[in-house]
C-alpha cells in the first residue's frame, strides 16, 4: 500500500465517520429534557391520533387508488361484444378447445399413457 493510497483511504474513513455522526449530533437535542421555556403544546386526542395515523394513509390510498382506476372506467370494457369479441370464437382461435374436443383429448392421453410418468407432448 502507498502512502498516497493509505491518505486517500483514511481521508475517506474520516468523511464517512464524520457524515455518520453529524444526523447524531443533530438530534441532540431532541432528547433534551428542558426546552428552556418552551411549550409542548396540547397533547393529541385519541380520535385525533387515529385519525392522523391511520385515516390519512386510508384516504391517500384510496385516492391512489381512484385515480388508477379512474381511466378503465372511462373507458369501460374493451372485451365487449360490439367490437368483435366473442367468447365461443376467442376460445376456438386463441388455443381454447370446445368440451368435445377437450373429451377427445383426454381420451388419447388416457390409451397413449404408459404409466410412468414425465411430460411429453406432439404437435
Amino acid at each position: 500500500m502507498t502512502i498516497r493510497s493509505a491518505k486517500r483511504s483514511a481521508v475517506r474513513a474520516g468523511t464517512v465517520a464524520a457524515l455518520t455522526a453529524l444526523p447524531l449530533l443533530a438530534a441532540g437535542s431532541a432528547f433534551a429534557d428542558n426546552f428552556q421555556g418552551e411549550d409542548a403544546g396540547p397533547r393529541l386526542s385519541v380520535l385525533a391520533t387515529i385519525g392522523i395515523f391511520v385515516g390519512i394513509p386510508v384516504a391517500l390510498f384510496l385516492l391512489i387508488t381512484f385515480l388508477v382506476m379512474l381511466p378503465s372506467w372511462i373507458k369501460g370494457d374493451s372485451n365487449r361484444t360490439e367490437i368483435g369479441w366473442d367468447a365461443k370464437t376467442a376460445a376456438k382461435t386463441e388455443g381454447g378447445a370446445p368440451a368435445e374436443d377437450a373429451a377427445e383429448g383426454q381420451a388419447k392421453a388416457g390409451a397413449a399413457s404408459s404409466g410412468t410418468g414425465g411430460a411429453s407432448g406432439s404437435w
